[in-house]
């Protein structure tokens, strides 16, 4: 099976070469654009929505085509320039096809080479967004994030100078401002909170540069994460979406903006029916913030956390897989300060409950700072609750590097437990993974040798005899797996192992 590929949506040229090229490339999740898709043929009927619902600021629409009149001269076409980058390659110019009947679309232009102090062309994109009230136009951070230069270009042909507000890395959102007589009026935002799978939803923006471009869909899934950030919380559309349409707008029936266009996911560059979109309920608290601003102000709890899997939640004694994992505290943070420790497992923050890390991601960064909240945890088999003061988030996450795996057989010394599928060893500073058997429990948990154990079953262990009188006190238990907390370079993390029987 081929692997897709996430997309970003600016569309146009990079230093000569087409996107469309370069998205073949692409990371595993990139950013998008849109495709021009026919509307069907008796649109008025099939999305049709009670007049009740489309009695609006934008007023009613007796069919589609009105609504899309309507709502055509809020979006724009935004052309961008970046700086160029140097790229070393093999051959002439630094072009792998030279000499080939490629190489007129690829490399530098004739005598231009970076390795001798050459100017290297500049990266130009287009994409999307769309007015609001006051003049500010909503599009993606990684279509005028980095521009040096950003061109609007108006329904009605005008083009006018932007100049960036502000962009938030960490959303893929940034506002861009223009000067001008006569600006389009803005476009209202919708509630994306009651936006459901099913309902009929609009995209609009410029797939490959062809401006003013409507296509439609309906809400195929609420809540994906796409793995480009810590905030992600994407709403789901097979409305076709292209490179070019980054930053356009998704909107309802009524006209209105429920999520702003950011990704696809592709395994060719072209759309396939999976689109990815901001919703607006995070999006318009983002444009606020960087209006008045410049910038995003997010709550910080100091932790480091991970997953709650099935084989953590069943060493716990939970009865579903929930809540958020602590691996790590940071000494003198709001948590620290709060009590919360290591191997806590949050299960709701303020009064919202915690199911999956990103609950939790969102509902501290949604907090501001010097807001005390009560926080609920699970320690030690028994549920209390703590008082945490948040601060502001300062510094961007750390990203933590991991060795690649290895294996190892046995040595003298080592204690071997089968039924986790590892050997353990006492090492210079505690007790480490000696070897991890191929297959094992331990492998499919990802323990890797060299791995430090810190805890077994929330107790800490600093031999191999304290390790293996832990472990068979979960078999005593008859626990179906054993949760440990490991020691990679600088970070912890837990992971539940089953026993294997063997």
């Amino acid at each position: 099976m081929n692997r897709g590929t996430i997309i970003g949506a600016t569309g146009g040229l990079i230093a000569g070469v087409s996107l469309a090229t370069l998205a073949l490339a692409a990371p595993s999740f990139a950013l998008f654009g849109n495709n021009a898709a026919s509307v069907a043929a008796s649109a008025a009927g099939q999305f049709a929505a009670p007049m009740a619902a489309q009695q609006m600021r934008w007023g009613n629409y007796n069919n589609l085509a009105d609504l899309v009149e309507k709502v055509t001269p809020s979006v724009v076409q935004i052309d961008v320039r970046e700086p160029g980058q140097a790229r070393m390659m093999s051959g002439r110019n630094g072009n792998p096809f030279a000499g080939t009947p490629f190489g007129e679309f690829f490399g530098l232009p004739d005598g231009v080479d970076p390795r001798n102090g050459g100017d290297v062309p500049d990266q130009r994109g287009t994409g999307s967004g769309f007015f609001i009230p006051g003049g500010y136009i909503v599009t993606n951070n990684h279509v005028a994030g980095n521009a040096s230069k950003m061109t609007v270009i108006l329904s009605d042909g005008r083009q006018l100078s932007g100049k960036l507000v502000g962009a938030d890395a960490k959303t893929d959102l940034a506002v861009v401002k223009v000067e001008g007589k006569d600006l389009p009026q803005g476009l209202p935002w919708g509630d994306s909170v009651k936006a459901r799978p099913g309902d009929s939803v609009f995209a609009m923006g410029s797939p490959f540069g062809l401006s003013g471009t409507v296509t439609s869909g309906i809400i195929s899934a609420r809540g994906r994460d796409i793995h480009s950030g810590s905030y992600d919380d994407f709403i789901q559309v097979d409305a076709p979406i292209n490179q070019g349409n980054s930053g356009g707008p998704l909107f309802d029936t009524a006209g209105q903006v429920i999520g702003v266009n950011s990704a696809i996911y592709s395994p060719s560059g072209g759309n396939v029916g999976i689109g990815f979109s901001i919703p607006s309920e995070q999006a318009r608290n983002v444009v606020e913030q960087i209006i008045s601003h410049g910038s995003v102000q997010r709550g910080w709890l100091g932790v480091q956390i991970q997953p709650v899997t099935p084989e953590i939640a069943s060493s716990l004694g939970l009865s579903t897989a929930r809540g958020a994992m602590v691996n790590a505290v940071t000494a003198g943070g709001p948590a620290d300060k709060g009590g919360i420790r290591d191997r806590d497992v949050i299960l709701s923050f303020g009064d919202r409950p915690i199911n999956h890390l990103q609950d939790l991601t969102r509902a501290v960064a949604d907090t501001k700072a010097g807001t005390v909240k009560d926080v609920k945890i699970l320690r030690d088999g028994r549920e209390q609750t703590l008082r945490v003061n948040i601060q502001p988030l300062t510094d961007d996450d750390k990203t933590t590097k991991i060795a690649d795996k290895s294996d190892a057989g046995d040595k003298p010394g080592q204690m071997k437990m089968s039924d986790l599928g590892l050997s353990l060893a006492a090492g210079d500073d505690g007790v480490v993974v000696a070897s991890v058997k191929t297959n094992s429990p331990a492998e499919d948990a990802g323990i890797r040798v060299g791995d430090k154990l810190v805890m077994v079953n929330q107790t800490a262990v600093n031999s191999t005899d304290a390790a293996k009188k832990a472990v068979d006190e979960a078999r005593k238990q008859k626990r179906e797996a054993v949760l440990l907390q490991l020691q990679r370079e600088d970070n912890k993390f837990f992971v539940g192992v089953p026993f294997s029987g063997g």
